[in-house]
């Protein structure tokens, strides 16, 4: 009977260990379900072409700051370390209200402070009126530009219309097509329909710049990934990034505000937190959220 009476405890036991087993591994299975390694993948992809883009606007930005004041203030587009080893050319029939400028990297490519290293041109035309001044307009484009060997295509295009209806702060619609090629071959491609404000302060490196979904607009942002998959993003609390931030950070992301991006019928929520410079912020999927770095290197994670 003692023997029984073991032998079941011991069945006992070892049917409740397995049930344990079971559903842990169940657990561990449904976390990994619910937060893949291809949402991961997603969202620090996401965010490193969404740093790889923008940051070209933020570097015209600073050019066309410092070629034509807004203000009596001293501006420092030139103290840029991005921009330190670069030659920097106007058009010799620029004007206030039209002309261009071209940002070049040269051929073998220049490596920044922060270790980034580009290549190619950057050229930036404005028409309508001295950048700053609502109704004007500028575009920018590329020529063999890449960064970490990232290469934007030469038919890449951003365009950047001053909608201000007021002195400050300054208000620009963005709208843009780029499509990035890796070192691996893979590819990306992203379009984004964006309204960005200039908060200026004392000094340009302590200015920010807030990026809302443009009024209207389905989506903020669309394209495809590096899988082949097709996605869609909007803003739910505008991105607010940081001068300062960008010119000392390895990777241009914001350090405040909330994206959804959306790929196979899954929801991934993007926090970039509330001020703070870094490379990290968290994603949620189904109530789940992990914190992610992103890179700023050739792959593209």
């Amino acid at each position: 009977m003692k023997n029984k009476k073991v032998n079941s405890l011991k069945l006992a036991v070892s049917v409740l260990m397995f049930a344990v087993v079971a559903i842990v591994v169940s657990s561990c299975k449904s976390n990994e379900d619910t937060f893949s390694a291809e949402d991961v993948a997603t969202s620090s992809n996401e965010s490193t072409s969404e740093s790889q883009t923008s940051e070209t606007d933020d570097m015209v930005s600073g050019v066309l700051n410092s070629n034509d004041a807004a203000s009596g203030r001293v501006e420092a587009g030139a103290d840029d370390i991005r921009l330190a080893c670069a030659i920097i050319t106007k058009a010799e029939n620029n004007t206030k209200e039209a002309g261009s400028i071209t940002i070049d990297f040269g051929t073998t490519g220049c490596t920044d402070a922060a270790k980034n290293t580009r290549k190619g041109k950057i050229i930036v035309t404005w028409k309508d009126g001295r950048w700053f001044v609502a109704g004007s307009s500028h575009k920018i484009t590329f020529s063999g530009y890449s960064i970490n060997d990232v290469k934007f295509s030469d038919s890449d295009s951003r365009t950047v219309t001053n909608v201000s209806t007021a002195s400050s702060p300054l208000t620009w619609t963005v709208t843009s097509n780029h499509n990035l090629t890796y070192p691996d071959g893979t590819t990306t491609s992203r379009a984004v329909n964006l309204t960005k404000k200039w908060n200026r302060t004392a000094t340009i490196t302590a200015d920010t710049w807030t990026f809302s979904q443009t009024a209207g607009a389905t989506f903020a942002a669309q394209g495809t990934n590096k899988k082949g998959k097709n996605y869609t993003t909007t803003i739910s609390i505008p991105l607010v990034y940081s001068r300062s931030c960008a010119l000392t950070n390895k990777v241009f992301l914001p350090i405040s505000g909330s994206k959804t991006i959306k790929v196979d019928n899954k929801e991934i929520v993007f926090d970039y937190g509330t001020g703070t410079c870094d490379n990290t912020f968290t994603v949620t999927v189904n109530g789940k959220t992990k914190e992610i770095t992103a890179k700023n290197d050739g792959s593209g994670d």
